[in-house]
């Protein structure tokens, strides 16, 4: 019976304790100029309880268990603190913010055929490549080295072995067999063609107009993928698209860049003819003359 009461008044003495709670309030202001912030969010961490602040930039949170706490604060534009405080019952504890303004990085803003959007708002995949940055630190030579490895599911392959010649630009694959590969490019928003309009030597070799470009003027270059860009681009765009920005002017000194190539292709080696011999005094004939014996 002992036993009985005595742990009958230990669950009713140690309820109180364990029931202490106390209130939390405080103040929220701008650190710059002192004036109240409504719409704070006031959370204490850990646990559910929180709050926002009024109009007066003043919160109050209740029930909080008693003990320390870390009072957290956020709001959009500020830097975020935290406080710790003791809660108790005899009083509310009170945590006031100043809180300092952060700067918030913005979505970045990509320029389609329907103008400018920001890139959450865009329904295609487009990835964009700094080539400013770029060509200050990678060896390029052209814009075919500026495209290459620079973003997911873009594939420069080359066409041939021959210096000068063209590169396939293939984005996410071939979708046809029969109908052209080639993605879209537009610079400064005007459609440009990537087709040469003649072929050198054999083989059907083609050099590339893109390459014509110098990586030097471009500022950026976005690059639409799948089908998804014929919504913009019209059905032309299946295939992607490969949007080039170049560079503006810009405020401040004149400043003078120059940049120069000097290159040859020279073939040591000496080869025999295949359609004509050579007589003795290294004149050419026929191969007639030289099946009858004649070209001496």
């Amino acid at each position: 019976m002992n036993l009985i009461l005595v742990g009958v008044l230990s669950l009713f003495l140690a309820a109180p304790a364990a029931a202490q709670r106390g209130n939390v309030t405080g103040e929220v202001v701008d650190a710059s100029t002192g004036q109240p912030l409504n719409g704070a969010q006031v959370v204490i961490e850990g646990t559910a309880f929180g709050a926002l602040t009024n109009r007066n930039g003043r919160y109050l949170i209740t029930n909080v268990p008693a003990g320390t706490q870390t009072v957290r604060v956020v709001m959009l534009g500020f830097e975020a603190q935290t406080k710790q405080v003791e809660v108790s019952p005899a009083a509310p504890a009170v945590a006031d913010f100043r809180l300092e303004v952060s700067a918030i990085a913005l979505d970045g803003v990509v320029v389609t055929a329907t103008g400018e959007q920001r890139k959450r708002e865009i329904g295609n995949a487009i990835a964009t490549i700094a080539a400013e940055d770029i060509v200050e630190l990678a060896p390029v030579k052209n814009m075919s080295d500026l495209l290459q490895s620079r973003s997911a599911g873009v594939i420069i392959t080359n066409a041939t072995g021959t210096p000068g010649m063209g590169s396939r630009i293939r984005i996410r694959g071939a979708s046809s067999i029969s109908l052209s590969n080639e993605p879209l490019i537009y610079v400064d928003g005007v459609r440009v063609s990537n087709d040469a309009g003649f072929t050198l030597f054999t083989g059907g070799q083609e050099p590339s107009r893109l390459d014509d470009i110098n990586p030097e003027d471009i500022e950026s270059i976005e690059v639409v993928k799948g089908p998804a860009a014929a919504t913009l681009y019209g059905t032309e765009a299946a295939n992607g698209v490969i949007r080039i920005t170049t560079k503006r002017g810009r405020s401040g000194a004149t400043r003078w860049n120059v940049w120069s190539e000097v290159g040859a292709v020279v073939e040591p080696n000496d080869y025999p003819l295949n359609y004509r011999g050579l007589d003795a005094s290294g004149g050419t004939c026929r191969l007639d003359a030289v099946a009858s014996g004649s070209c001496t």
